[in-house]
C-alpha cells in the first residue's frame, strides 16, 4: 500500500537524520562499512530505476509513463539523485517558478526567470514589503526553496531583488481638502 505524501516526507526527513548520523558513530570502522553500504544499496537501486526507466521508454507510451513517475513528488526525486530524470533542470526550473507565482503574488510579489546556464540559475524576485509574511527575503526563500526542491542539479541559485515600486494614489490627499476641511464636511 503506497504511502501518503506526508508520510512518505517522514520517512526521508528520519532518512536523512539517519545518514547524517553515520559519520558521527564512534567505531569508525562500522560507520564506514554502513556508509559503504548505504552507497552500494543506493547504487543497486538506482541501477534497477535506470533499468525500469529504458523498459517504460521502449514501450509504446512510455514518454507518458516517465512523465507520470517524475511527476510523482517521491519517484522524481529518486529520479534526480539517479540523472534519470526526463526533464532537463532548465524546464524543472521554469515549471517551478510557474507554479510559485500564485503564491508570490498573494504575498505581493512576483518571480521570473531570467536565465539558466549550467552554472547558476538567475531569476528577479519583484515585491515585498506590502503586508505580513511579504518581506523581500520571504520572497526570495520562497523561491529558493521551489528551484532548489524541482532541480537540485541546476547550480546555483541567484537571485535579483528588485522592489515593487509605490502604488499610485487614487484620490490625491489634497483633493479631498477645501479651505481646511475634508470635502462635503462643516462648510455650514
Amino acid at each position: 500500500m503506497p504511502w501518503e505524501e506526508e508520510n512518505a516526507r517522514r520517512h526521508v526527513a528520519r532518512t536523512e537524520e539517519l545518514l547524517s548520523g553515520l559519520d558521527t558513530l564512534p567505531d569508525n570502522v562500522a560507520s564506514r562499512r554502513a556508509l559503504e553500504c548505504v552507497e552500494a544499496l543506493v547504487d543497486l537501486y538506482g541501477e534497477c530505476l535506470g533499468r525500469v526507466m529504458e523498459h517504460a521508454a521502449s514501450d509504446e507510451g512510455g514518454e507518458a509513463l516517465a512523465r507520470r513517475l517524475a511527476e510523482d513528488e517521491l519517484v522524481g526525486h529518486l529520479l534526480l539523485v539517479h540523472d534519470l530524470h526526463p526533464d532537463p533542470a532548465d524546464v524543472r526550473v521554469r515549471r517551478a517558478v510557474e507554479q510559485i507565482r500564485p503564491q508570490l503574488r498573494s504575498l505581493g510579489g512576483d518571480a521570473e526567470l531570467v536565465e539558466t546556464t549550467d552554472e547558476a540559475v538567475r531569476i528577479r524576485v519583484q515585491g515585498g514589503g506590502r503586508g505580513c509574511g511579504s518581506s523581500p527575503d520571504v520572497l526570495e526563500q520562497t523561491v529558493r526553496d521551489a528551484v532548489g526542491g524541482a532541480a537540485p542539479d541546476a547550480g546555483r541559485i541567484d537571485i535579483e531583488t528588485v522592489q515593487a515600486a509605490e502604488p499610485e494614489t487614487l484620490i490625491p490627499v489634497d483633493a479631498l481638502f477645501r479651505s481646511g476641511t475634508l470635502t462635503g464636511r462643516g462648510a455650514g
